[in-house]
């Protein structure tokens, strides 16, 4: 159970979910992490960090305004931290700030967790002098609405494009940050990070597996909402299926790893385990258990 001071008031909750683009020294992302929790009255729920995708995700809850403090402190940090032009890692990016979501947790509507996303972008714009794009909610352009569109090509080519045409940036400055590139902001619901990881290094089968996932979804065949790529970590010298499930109430982790597992085992290779990146909500966890132990009297109301 996550308790603030202003929770005994009813406060309106917010979740806040920045990535930022370093997953290596854990001493920088450790002095980011302090800088969000010393702002303001938020709580650090987790941090975690990974050197493949060289990216940290942190998660924080807070009221609307100690959410908007917390991330500008966060963000100023970051900035002054990392430099993209050092950077390599498996996952797409093109900020050191690289996207942050900003999630309604309690007694927030959606309209209200949108006008937060759009005064952080303006924050980081104004005071960092950063370009910040909207996506999901707060997208103020159609092709926004998608994250994949905005960072197409990443940091790399948004330098040699320039930001103009469809690439100029909602707010901020017309052109990239010399070393800390751009950021998105956007708000949308929950949304659970999930990676399910292979024995093998074949990243021929970790692509087809993903592949697959994002035809179906496109066809509106299954995996409603489920966003998928391959990995290769480097580190551990296996393939990954990195997943985003941008809507746990049709598709939950069971269904993405059982799925993943029986691609995997037509393909000759078994799964070696499965990560939960940041945090998840409890009806996610009891759904995926319920569904793994064939048991529907598995429920909320039954859990202690």
């Amino acid at each position: 159970m996550i308790i603030l001071q202003s929770e005994t008031l009813l406060a309106k909750l917010i979740q806040c979910v920045p990535n930022f683009s370093e997953g290596r020294r854990i001493d920088v992302v450790k002095k980011i992490v302090d800088a969000i929790a010393g702002a303001a009255d938020v709580r650090v729920v987790d941090w975690s960090l990974d050197p493949d995708h060289n990216r940290s995700v942190v998660t924080f809850i807070g009221e609307p305004c100690a959410v908007r403090k917390s991330m500008l402190a966060g963000a100023r940090a970051a900035v002054e931290l990392i430099d993209l032009n050092k950077h390599t890692g498996g996952h797409p990016r093109i900020g050191a700030v690289d996207v942050i979501p900003v999630v309604p947790l309690s007694d927030v509507s959606i309209d209200e967790a949108i006008a937060l996303g759009h005064e952080i972008g303006r924050d980081i714009a104004e005071n960092l002098h950063i370009p910040v794009y909207y996506y999901e909610d707060c997208a103020l352009r159609g092709h926004c609405v998608n994250l994949a569109n905005i960072r197409k090509g990443g940091f790399e080519g948004l330098r040699e494009s320039g930001l103009i045409g469809d690439r100029t940036p909602d707010v901020g400055p017309s052109e990239l940050h010399p070393t800390a590139g751009a950021a998105v902001v956007g708000a949308r619901g929950p949304l659970i990070a999930y990676n399910v990881n292979l024995t093998s290094n074949d990243t021929h089968i970790a692509r087809a597996i993903a592949s697959k996932i994002r035809k179906l979804r496109d066809s509106g065949e299954g995996m409603p909402g489920v966003k998928a790529i391959a990995v290769l970590l480097k580190s551990r010298d296996i393939a990954q299926i990195s997943t985003n499930i941008t809507r746990p109430d049709l598709v939950s982790i069971y269904d993405v790893y059982s799925f993943v597992e029986r691609e995997a085992k037509a393909l000759g290779v078994e799964v070696l385990e499965s990560e939960l990146i940041g945090a998840i909500r409890s009806e996610a966890v009891i759904t995926a258990a319920a569904q793994a132990l064939k048991c529907p009297q598995l429920t909320q109301e039954r859990v202690i």
